[in-house]
């Protein structure tokens, strides 16, 4: 009974990995075979918002509010929404604000004067809230009251560190004007490394294949468009339908993402529209925003799991794409178990072999040892096919050899993972942790080394006691059952990874 409980996990696992790598092969093939057919119209003159969100960013924030002010499209009014308390940030924005005129709102019913603070010129507004209360989500709700007072129609958003090309608006507008139940539009974001900046390359590289391949092959097979976080135009009467922004959600980009869908609003994605933006510069800040980001999801994913299989606003294609995006990082789970499971495995092999349950564990692994070992191979391959065809896309050659080390970065976040989707599933409290970002333009080794970052004892441990449980692993499998596992390749290295920079 023991040895089929335990291939039916491996199989139920397996199933569970390939679902996962279905959408990878389907969105890759997508990104470079199809075309989208995305309708477009002669764009207006609406009123848009282009709003910057920061918090304690003053190092990138000039440069981003220096690429607002490049877009071509007239009657736009550039926002800073802050949330900054350094001293720095926010004395540098009053500063910008009041050399192009700005005044301050002093009586007014829709800003909590207590709180917030307004300062206003007729093209930039500084709206800075005194305490960083409800996060990032905090912040755009409060904005969306002053936004509604002041009859905007459009919020381009940014955060502080994405550039957008000059024309961003335009394109946006003459695609979400040509249908109503648009009621977002996400933009392409590159991100920036330089000559030398291998961990920066790797990550980019793992964050691009998400904007060269994954978006566009949804976008050109009809499946769900994930609001990002930012680099997206808002047509905002839809944004207020969903109730807006929701205060204190640590991602609150996937769970919005979520109720535009349940409402029958559709996302679009625009290939041709690109932002310039920065990666964490150091390890354990990729950690934290990763931290950020799987906890948050894990959130979304229990509490949009049911209303999503009920909704009859979206077809079933919407509903699984959807499906498969919330419970992204819940592959983590299925990974920690999978390890579990090898090791009895290979422990009940190679120190009990003449036991019954590991003979007829062996007898019955026989019948589909070929096809599992396929399966599973076919499973590895698939993460590699957004970096694959991110590198020929961007005509980016020499990144081919960092591929080895891009998956060993990713999957060093095993642990951290696992560990983020418990406290997202039990709605664990977070703390806001904002990723340290530096101008790409000015930025050296020099003045990287002067952002202090934490390591972490927890997770250096966690990952060298797992570096030690796989080495015996893939050593049971060599010497007992005389089969190497391509699957040491990866694991390995990304656990040593994890285990230097953790």
């Amino acid at each position: 009974m023991l040895a089929l409980i335990l291939l039916i996990l491996q199989l139920f696992l397996l199933a569970y990995f390939l679902f996962f790598s279905f959408y990878l092969f389907r969105y890759g093939y997508a990104s470079v075979f199809l075309k989208p057919e995305i309708k477009k119209v002669k764009f207006s003159n609406s009123k848009v918002a282009v709003v910057i969100v920061s918090y304690n960013e003053g190092e990138v924030l000039k440069d981003t509010i220096a690429a607002c002010e490049k877009l071509t499209f007239r009657n736009k009014v550039i926002i800073c929404a802050d949330d900054s308390n350094d001293g720095i940030t926010d004395a540098l924005l009053l500063k910008i604000a009041r050399e192009k005129g700005a005044k301050q709102l002093l009586k007014t019913d829709y800003i909590d004067h207590g709180k917030t603070e307004v300062f206003e010129a007729n093209d930039f507004v500084f709206f800075h809230r005194l305490h960083n209360v409800g996060f990032k989500a905090g912040n755009l709700k409060e904005l969306e009251n002053y936004l509604k007072a002041n009859d905007f129609e459009y919020m381009y958003l940014l955060d502080a560190d994405w550039e957008p090309q000059a024309d961003a608006i335009e394109r946006c507008l003459e695609v979400i004007e040509a249908d109503k139940k648009i009621g977002f539009v996400q933009t392409k974001r590159i991100s920036y490394y330089g000559e030398q900046e291998n961990l920066q390359r790797c990550l980019a590289l793992n964050e691009d294949g998400n904007y060269y391949v994954d978006m566009p092959g949804r976008q050109n097979i009809g499946d769900m468009i994930l609001f990002s976080g930012c680099c997206t135009l808002f047509r905002l009467k839809s944004l207020y339908k969903t109730e807006g922004f929701r205060p204190g959600h640590i991602t609150e980009d996937i769970d919005l993402t979520n109720r535009f869908y349940l409402l029958g609003y559709k996302g679009v994605y625009l290939e041709n529209v690109e932002n310039i933006g920065d990666v964490p510069f150091h390890y354990t800040a990729y950690r934290r925003q990763q931290d950020r980001w799987a906890r948050g999801t894990a959130r979304v994913f229990k509490e949009y799991f049911w209303p999503i299989i009920f909704s009859k606003k979206m077809n079933l294609k919407e509903k699984l794409s959807l499906i498969r995006q919330n419970s992204y990082y819940t592959t983590s789970v299925a990974i920690e178990l999978s390890i579990f499971l090898a090791f009895l495995n290979v422990a009940l092999l190679s120190w009990y072999k003449d036991n019954y349950t590991a003979v007829l564990y062996e007898y019955y692994a026989n019948y589909i040892a070929w096809p599992y070992t396929i399966l599973l191979f076919i499973a590895l391959i698939s993460n590699f096919i957004p970096l694959v065809i991110t590198i020929f896309k961007r005509k980016y050659y020499k990144n081919f050899i960092f591929i080895p080390y891009a998956t060993w970065l990713a999957w060093s976040n095993l642990h951290n993972y696992f560990i983020s989707n418990l406290k997202g599933f039990f709605n664990i409290k977070p703390i806001w942790v904002t990723t340290p970002k530096l101008s790409s333009k000015k930025r050296t080794q020099k003045h990287k080394a002067k952002v202090k970052m934490p390591f972490s004892l927890r997770f250096r441990l966690a990952n060298l006691a797992t570096l030690f449980l796989m080495l015996i692993i893939y050593w049971l499998e060599w010497t007992y059952l005389g089969r190497i596992d391509i699957y040491a390749f990866f694991w390995i290295p990304a656990m040593a990874v994890g285990t230097a920079f953790s």
